[in-house]
């Protein structure tokens, strides 16, 4: 998030007037929290823009108490991007590049200690450049909503 986003983030829970909610500034790979301390992960579209997965959801799972919930939308892809498309930044800045193959994706998320209980796809998600669509034709690029218990 960038600063005017946590900002707006904060508003927006105060307006809610939501009192369970914090937004702290840290990094996906190392989020500020305790291990074992909270009962959800969110996530919006941000996993795919992390080179090294893994990292992430297990960085996802150590803060989660045993039972906790991970509810991420994501991007993924059919096939394997090849380095023409995952050294390309135009097509990281459109969230493309990035995209894991579905099943390892699943997988990544299993290994980090998670059972999954739901896959959607988000069949209404739409790209919007050129570049972007075409991948979606020829590599299965699409939307999906993950959600996922801490063992």
């Amino acid at each position: 998030m960038t600063t005017a986003q946590l900002a707006k983030a904060r508003k927006h829970a105060i307006a809610a007037g939501a009192t369970n909610v914090e937004f702290r500034d840290g990094r996906i790979e190392r989020p500020p929290v305790a291990d074992a301390s909270v009962d959800c992960v969110i996530s919006n579209g941000v996993v795919n823009l992390a080179p090294d997965k893994p990292v992430v959801f297990e960085a996802a799972a150590a803060p989660l108490r045993p039972g906790g919930r991970l509810v991420i939308a994501d991007i993924v892809s059919t096939v394997r991007l090849p380095d023409g498309v995952t050294c390309d930044a135009s097509l990281w800045a459109a969230c493309i590049a990035g995209a894991a193959q579905r099943d390892d994706y699943l997988d990544t998320i299993r290994t980090a200690g998670f059972d999954i209980d739901t896959i959607r796809d988000n069949d209404h998600y739409q790209f919007l450049s050129d570049r972007a669509i075409g991948a979606t034709t020829t590599y299965g690029v699409t939307s999906i909503s993950i959600r996922a218990t801490r063992r």
